[in-house]
Formats: C-alpha cells, sequence, structure tokens
C-alpha cells in the first residue's frame, strides 16, 4: 500500500487530502470517496483560474508530516538561520 497527496483546484476552491492505495488510479477514486463522504473539505482559493481544472498528486516515499498553516505569536523561531554572525 503506498501513500498519495492529491491536490484539485475547481471552480475558485482547494480540495488537498492523503489517501492510501495500491496505485494512482485507486488513489484518485479514493480521493472521490473522501470528497463524497465529506472527510475532505474545500477550502476557498481566488488564485488560479475558475474556469479549469487542475489535478496534482505524488506518491509519498517517507509518509508525511501535517502541517498547520496559521498564525504564531512574534519571536517565534522557525528553523536555522541561513547566516551565521559573529
Amino acid at each position: 500500500m503506498k501513500q498519495y497527496r492529491i491536490q484539485i483546484r475547481s471552480d475558485g476552491l482547494y480540495y488537498n487530502g492523503i489517501v492510501n492505495a495500491e496505485n494512482d488510479a485507486e488513489a484518485l477514486i479514493q480521493f472521490k470517496n473522501k470528497l463524497e463522504n465529506g472527510e475532505i473539505e474545500a477550502k476557498g482559493e481566488g488564485f488560479y483560474l475558475k474556469n479549469k481544472i487542475f489535478i496534482t498528486y505524488e506518491e509519498l516515499k517517507n509518509g508525511t508530516t501535517k502541517v498547520d498553516i496559521g498564525e504564531t505569536s512574534i519571536g517565534v523561531q522557525m528553523g536555522n538561520s541561513g547566516v551565521a554572525t559573529g
């Protein structure tokens, strides 16, 4: 069983999800099932053309980590600095 990340942009909406499947075709079917069951919700996105559909998918080799893209307080360090002084 492989893990796939699928992203769809359609009608100004963004869908993003991770599914487990044996192959690419089954991954797209699993994603469709999750959409129909309400497990994947759309987020508004106005950047892409509303009259086109963009579908991307990738096989995740080493699993994945979920990222919470939210606000953080001032002063929180994010990663290492690119330039060392001293």
